[in-house]
This record gives C-alpha cells, structure tokens and sequence, in this order.
C-alpha cells in the first residue's frame, strides 16, 4: 500500500464530504423499494465512519466507536428500555447466536430483522473503509462513480424510485470528486505541493464548467430515444414463472394470476374536477379460474355497442333515477390509456368528437376510437351522471324466483365457481349467513365479515398461491391478510356460492384532495396507488350494486332507507308492574371516633408520627427517587406511553373508541416529533407520516376518522376493522 500523502486540509475535507454524499445516495432508495422505515442511523454512521478515517484515529478505537454506535443503533431501533441495561443485550445476543445458525443453514427468509440490520452496519463498515482508501490512498474514485450511477440508474428503471434528481446530483458529485482528486495525483507525480501552483486555478473553472454544462443539458431540449424500451423486454422472461416478485400497483388488463406483494407508485393517472367522492369504474370480469380473474367471452366474439359523444352510455339500469340532479365532472388524464373511467350511473361523455366511443356491454368497459375503428388516447373528457341510490327494500325483495333470474345463461355466468373451488369455502358463506333470510342482508354479512375477523389489510406480506391452491382458499383460511384483490375476489366466490349473481369490478378510488376549484368544484389527483378493486352485486329490479369488503376503504354508495318501520304509536309497549320494596331499616350509626375493638384516630396519628421520626431520611430519599423516576418517565413517555395506550384501548368496545384512539395517535406521533404543522389538512398531515415510515397506515386510519367527521356515526365495528393498523403504526414511535 502507497503512503499516504498530505494535502491542504480544506481540498481533503471537501474530498471527504463528496465521497459521503456520493456514499448517501446508495441509502436513499431504501425507504421507496424496502419497508425500512428510517436512515437516521446508517447516514450518521457513515458520516462517523469517514469523520474517524479523516483523523486517522488508532484502530483500536476508531473499532470501539462503530460497535459502541452500531449496538445503541440496533437498541434504538427494536429495543425499548434504557441503553444501559442488560435486559436488551441478552435478548440481543440469543437473536445473534440463533441467526448465525440460520446463516450457516442458508435460511435466508427466516433472518430477524435485527440481525439483517447489523449486516448492513457491516457493510457500510467495509464500504466507508473502502472510500477512504480510494480517496487517500489511490487517489481515484472512478470506479465507485461508474458503480453508483449504474446502481442508481437500475433502481430508477426497474423500481418505482424516480432517480432523476439523484443522477445529477450523482454527476456533479462524481465529476467535481474526480476533478479534485486528479489534482491531487498531479501534485503528488510532478511534486508541485511547493511550487506556486493554486488549487483555486483548478477548482473554480472545473465548478463553473461543470455547473454552466449541467444546466445547460437540464434545459436543454431532448430527443426521443432511439432504442425501444429494454425493461418489458426483460419482464417477459419471467412471465409464466410464478409471480414471486414484487409488482408495482396500478391499473393492469392481466388479473389471471393474481397474489404477491407490490410496491406503491404514486405516478398521477388523471386529475378530476368533481362535485363529490365516489370510485372510478372501468371494467368488470366474470370468470374465476381459482387463480385470477378472466373474461368468460372473450374480447373478438363480443358484440361492442357504439355511441356518439354527448349521447347516452348505452348501460343498463332497471332502477331509475330521473329524480336525481345531472351532474357534470371533467377528467383531465396525465398517463393516458384509450380506455374511459367513469362514475356509477354516467349518461353521457365528451371529449372524443372527432372519432366515437365503444361500450363493450359484457365487461362494460367504455374505449375511444377514431373514425377507422382505431383506439385513441384522449387527453381530457367531460362526463355527465346521475348518482345511484338503491332501495333497500327492492333489494330484500330480490330471490331467484324473479324473471331474469330464470335466464340460465345469466345466472350461470355470474355464479360459476371453479371445480376445484374448496368445499370449506362453500361451507364457510352458508355458515356467515345462516341467521339471515334475504339476498341483501346476506351479501351485508359477507362484506362486514372481514372486518369483525380482524382480516389485516397489508400490501407486503401477501404469499402467491401455490401449484394446485385456491387464491380465496389461501387467503379465508390461511394468511388472512392481503389487498383489495383479495378482500374482493374473496366476498365475490362467496356470493356465488349462495347462488348469488356477483362479478369483480376494478377502476380507482376517489383519488387525493388537491384543492378547491371553485364553489362546486373539487380536483382530486388520482394515481396509481389508487388502483383498486370491489365487487358488484346483481339484484332484480335493481341492477349491479358495489359493495366494498376491504378494509380501511368505503365506496361512498347512496342507499334508499325505504324499508317498513314499525309506527311506535301502534305498538303497545306493556309497563312492567312496579313492586313494593320493603324498607330496610336504619342502623344506628358507629361511632367516629372509636370501634370496638379499641381503635382511635389519636392512636393511629402518634404511631405516624414515629414513623416518620424514625424513617425520615428514607422516606426523603424514596420521594427524590420517586419524583427522578416519575421525570425520567415523563422524558422518556414517548417510548413507553404506546404500550400504555394498547393495553387501554384493547378493553374499550365503545361505539367512539376508534375517534379516541386518532387522537391519541396524533398526540404520540407529535410526542416522536412529527406534528401537525398549523394549516395542514389530515390528508396532508397522513400522507407525510406515510412518507416517513413506508407505509400507508395513517392514510387508511385518516380516511376512516375523515367519515366519521362527515356525518358516519362511529361504531365499535370501525375500531375491530382499523386496531391492528392503529397498533402498527404506533408502535413504530418507540424507536
């Protein structure tokens, strides 16, 4: 190894800090394509790691530090407790002795998290030992730059990280640490260190080239790429291989194999300007193959019914709803699909005057084209609706003795199941909704079941089914957790196994409030992690109802309250007879000063009196001790204060149980440091708390807490549905 060589403190200090930054930006994708939830410790422990390297400490302690730091790390992150107690460390090291028995097994999915986390100290160990090497030693950093620009430009290609800003912070890092150390070898060959040579003479005119050139090519025009895109290419080659990774959400034509985590993509499909809430539908299927959803007739064999723009949507509707206001919304589209999203009960749509539009009456999926029967992406389109309101008693009325459901092909379509389809699934709808005698209360019953039995909305860990298993199957009676693909594929098979007509609908959900447009108007952004899926119920003289069954969601459906109440001045309600109660009678009262076994409150004040001449200095110094614990409890609340709530709010079944719980859970996340910021609206306010764990927790949690505001009364249901995500969410404000 080369000795190394001095140089001016500033140039090496500025040396040093690029090489970190160059360094952070292989952390910084971690919190978009991993759930980790904080950098805090890895970027302080780089940072620390080339501060020791740059003073050239003793290896023997530079050694201490990092250990010292890497344990209070792992400490802070999964540990409760004080630093110092041994309580931690001894759980700490049974975790390290049992993984290292899994590392020599190759039980790579079975490692704790901990353990994974004190890899990656490591590795940032070796990496930070290696840059120093390369700055102070060889002089060179070529081969680290080329590394972390392909590194960044995979993650920005393959994931769902936008890496734009990070390449050109990466090349300006990059080209500036090089230029520094090219000067730095050039000194060290030619021996300039005392010649009158000035860094300044370098540095300033490699700055300004290299910023005017950045700048330059940032606003400059850009041409389209010559080559076709690489990564659909490369996907193709896993298609058919199970579908283990991880998939990005959003809007996709392909459901016949669904299961398997996926990432979130807050890409903005289109922007609506709308008067209320409500989903986006853009088609339905029909066929459930056990795995994935599939149309029963396929695309070229269906007869598609065409319409002019401004003319009525030729979809069916036997409920009219005439008496209803016509309303107008206008969707402007950002990433545009030739297919058209629309809300329940659309009459008209606009925006394609030059070509028609398309409604394919099987999966009533509305497409645009152009005159030559050509599909064309519009960039904006207005659309008219009425909003649905469905009777509740002509859905309770519904049976399968009504006309349309002697029509064998209709009923057949919508009540298929697979052969295959467990019997325990079957057994499981009859079982949900064995005390109700109607269709409507029946399907009511399914939806509200994955709720009261705690099924757990997550995105992350959802398993693909296996060879030969039932996607429903797996998820009902083994994992019990999933996304709305699973929540809604799941009450659709259900339904069908009643002989109930059923069909799985997807689009999105209403999207996220961006302001207001005026005093009707509304514009909400909708993107891909708004991608969603629910089911559509079918009832005589109704039609197709939606019902949502996922948990933290609500599809916002108007119902009729027109069912029979019974008149309370028609029924008699008897008064129970009122019953003497004998009279107790009075006890003579004891005396107050005295009992008879020879107590008196003389004697009890002499004997606390002695007490406390005998035992002062211990009762002083347990009330300095009580009053330092009771303040370092006060000062450390935020760690333990979590668990408190748990426990208090587990044995409370109060219809405003899940309002309290909020509250408490904003108090405690103002308590870790993320408060509310004066003006911020809740969606706001979630959507940061989201972005700062990795999750979508809070926003679920808000949404349900931003109905009850609206009008919802609150019940226990709601807190049974929401608890784990509340538990979840703040248990992560110990760290």
């Amino acid at each position: 190894m080369r000795n190394e060589t001095t140089s001016h403190p500033f140039f090496k200090i500025t040396i040093y800090l690029f090489g970190f930054l160059l360094l952070w930006e292989w952390l910084k994708p971690l919190k978009v394509v991993t759930d980790t939830g904080s950098l805090t410790y890895f970027v302080v422990f780089i940072a620390l790691a080339l501060v020791l390297s740059y003073f050239r400490i003793h290896f023997v302690i530079t050694s201490s530090v990092k250990i010292l730091f890497i344990l209070y790390s792992l400490h802070g992150l999964y540990y409760a407790g004080s630093f110092f107690s041994p309580g931690w460390f001894r759980e700490f090291s049974h975790d390290l002795w049992m993984n290292l028995g899994l590392t020599l097994g190759r039980e790579w999915p079975s490692l704790s998290f901990v353990y994974r986390s004190l890899l990656f100290f490591v590795l940032l160990w070796l990496m930070t030992y290696l840059i120093h090497y390369w700055l102070s030693v060889r002089k060179t950093i070529l081969l680290f730059y080329v590394m972390t620009v392909t590194y960044v430009c995979l993650i920005d290609t393959f994931t769902a990280y936008e890496g734009d800003k990070s390449i050109i912070r990466v090349v300006i890092f990059g080209f500036l640490l090089m230029g520094l150390l090219a000067l730095e070898r050039l000194t060290q060959r030619e021996n300039l260190l005392g010649s009158k040579m000035s860094r300044y003479r370098w540095i300033v005119p490699l700055t300004v080239m290299l910023g005017v050139s950045s700048i330059v090519a940032f606003a400059a025009p850009k041409a389209d790429p010559i080559w076709p895109d690489p990564v659909p290419y490369l996907q193709s080659f896993s298609e058919g291989a199970g579908g283990s990774g991880v998939s990005k959400i959003g809007y996709d034509t392909d459901d016949t194999k669904l299961g398997g985590p996926f990432i979130g993509d807050p890409t903005v499909v289109f922007n609506a300007e709308v008067t209320r809430e409500h989903y986006w539908k853009i088609e339905s299927k029909d066929l459930y193959t056990g795995k994935g959803w599939e149309q029963s007739i396929p695309d070229d064999q269906q007869a598609a019914l065409p319409f002019d723009p401004g003319k009525k949507v030729p979809i069916p509707s036997p409920e009219s709803d005439e008496e209803r206001d016509l309303e107008s919304e206008k969707v402007t589209v950002q990433r545009k699909y030739s297919h058209v999203v629309y809300p329940y009960g659309v009459e008209t749509i606009k925006g394609n005057e030059n070509g028609y539009f398309s409604f394919n009456p099987i999966n009533e999926k509305v497409t645009s084209y152009k005159e030559l029967d050509e599909a064309v992406k519009l960039e904006a389109y207005e659309l008219s609706y009425r909003s649905p309101s469905f009777s509740q008693k002509k859905m309770k009325a519904a049976n399968e003795s009504q006309e349309i459901m002697q029509v064998t092909e209709f009923v057949d379509r919508y009540t298929q199941l697979p052969v295959t389809t467990p019997q325990r699934v079957k057994d499981l709808a009859v079982e949900i909704t064995s005390e109700e005698d109607n269709w409507y209360d029946k399907v009511r019953a399914i939806e509200k079941y994955f709720s009261k039995e705690a099924y757990v909305y997550d995105q992350f860990d959802v398993p693909v089914p296996e060879e030969g298993q039932d996607y429903v199957d797996q998820f009902l009676f083994e994992t019990q957790r999933g996304y709305c693909d699973n929540f809604s594929t799941s009450m659709v098979v259900l339904v069908r196994a009643l002989g109930i007509p059923a069909r799985w609908a997807k689009g999105y959900t209403e999207g996220e409030y961006s302001r207001q447009v005026d005093s009707t108007y509304k514009l909400y952004e909708v993107s891909n992690n708004n991608a969603h899926s629910w089911v559509e119920v079918f009832f005589p003289e109704v039609g197709w109802v939606p019902f949502e069954p996922t948990v933290g969601f609500s599809n916002n459906v108007s119902y009729q309250y027109d069912l029979d109440v019974p008149d309370p001045e028609n029924n008699e309600v008897p008064i129970p007879e009122k019953k003497d109660t004998p009279k107790q009678p009075l006890q003579p009262e004891e005396d107050a000063a005295s009992s008879g076994d020879g107590f008196s409150l003389s004697k009890l004040w002499d004997d606390m009196k002695l007490f406390v001449v005998d035992n002062w200095g211990k009762i002083v110094m347990g009330s300095l001790l009580l009053i330092i614990t009771m303040i370092a409890l006060y000062l450390v609340r935020r760690r333990w204060m979590p668990y408190v709530l748990i426990l208090y709010y587990r044995r409370k079944s109060s219809d405003d149980v899940f309002s309290q719980a909020y509250l408490s859970l904003m108090k405690q996340l103002g308590r870790y440091g993320l408060r509310m910021e004066d003006g911020q609206t809740l969606r706001g306010y979630s959507r940061y708390i989201d972005s700062f764990f990795g999750t979508r927790e809070m926003t679920s949690l808000t949404n349900n807490y931003e109905r009850i505001l609206y009008g919802q009364s609150p019940t226990s249901e709601d807190w049974v549905k929401m608890r784990e995500l509340w538990e979840n969410l703040i248990k992560r404000t110990t760290g």
